[in-house]
């Protein structure tokens, strides 16, 4: 009974502390993956310094350099990406059922996104090299977006839609953050191993304060506009289960018309 009560609520609720507790939580995740992007860096140093030698003299890129440098921004943005999404999640255990399956999903689209990235990393040093900075930039946003994205659709269903909402607004205001540091940041690896922090610190602000204020505005209007079961347009009117029915139904018709053919 308790639970029919509550998915028949208006609106999404975030009391304060749970605000408070997932800014944390997703600045600890964004903290974290810099702390191991600088301790990779370190550990590499090693490998890195006679490639950038040897690029200092014959102004050169070595391809082994730009492939460990891809390797090192995968790693740590994918540590702080699953880290944060984990935080974010135990902060609401109940609005976010299906971790798993979100960790999952964003290991899947880091690895994806870290193939599809290594051709930019080279195609950007063959022009310039301080140009590859800004790829490694797109390819740390890429990552939080589509991370934070996967935990509020696999995980939030219902409200899928809010969580994009608050992740669109997170990567607009972490993207004009980090451009307007850079204004005053000489030094681009700076700015590099601030950008998880930064942008993990603005997914949880804004996820948090675009769901407290539209939980609000919901509440007074007594309309759920963002859920994933309010219809607009033609759909207007029909039911969930009802569609559901009429797909199955055509997918059964499509079936029988094979089986006459054949």
């Amino acid at each position: 009974m308790a639970q029919t009560e509550a998915s028949n609520e208006i609106g999404p609720k975030l009391s304060f502390p749970t605000f408070l507790l997932k800014i944390l939580a997703s600045g600890v995740g964004g903290v974290t993956g810099s702390l191991i992007f600088l301790l990779i860096f370190v550990l590499a140093s090693s490998l890195i310094s006679p490639v950038l030698e040897n690029f200092q003299t014959q102004d050169v890129v070595s391809p082994i350099f730009i492939f460990i440098l891809a390797v090192m921004v995968f790693l740590a943005s994918t540590t702080g990406n699953l880290l944060s999404i984990l935080l974010l999640g135990l902060t609401e255990r109940g609005k976010y059922q299906r971790l798993t399956s979100s960790v999952y999903q964003t290991f899947v689209l880091s690895i994806i996104i870290f193939l599809l990235m290594v051709p930019v990393y080279y195609i950007t040093s063959t022009i310039n090299i301080s140009i590859t900075a800004y790829a490694i930039a797109l390819h740390i946003i890429l990552t939080a977006q589509v991370s934070a994205l996967a935990l509020e659709i696999v995980s939030n269903y219902r409200y899928a839609l809010v969580g994009v909402y608050g992740v669109t607004f997170a990567i607009l205001l972490s993207s004009g953050i980090l451009f307007g540091v850079a204004r005053f940041i000489t030094n681009p690896a700076i700015l590099l191993f601030a950008a998880l922090p930064i942008i993990w610190g603005s997914i949880g602000l804004m996820t948090s304060v675009t769901t407290m204020i539209y939980g609000g505005i919901a509440r007074i209007y007594d309309k759920d506009f963002l859920s994933t079961q309010t219809l607009y347009g033609k759909d207007y009117g029909k039911d969930v289960e009802e569609t559901e029915e009429v797909e199955q139904k055509v997918k059964d018709e499509a079936g029988a018309d094979f089986l006459r053919k054949g």
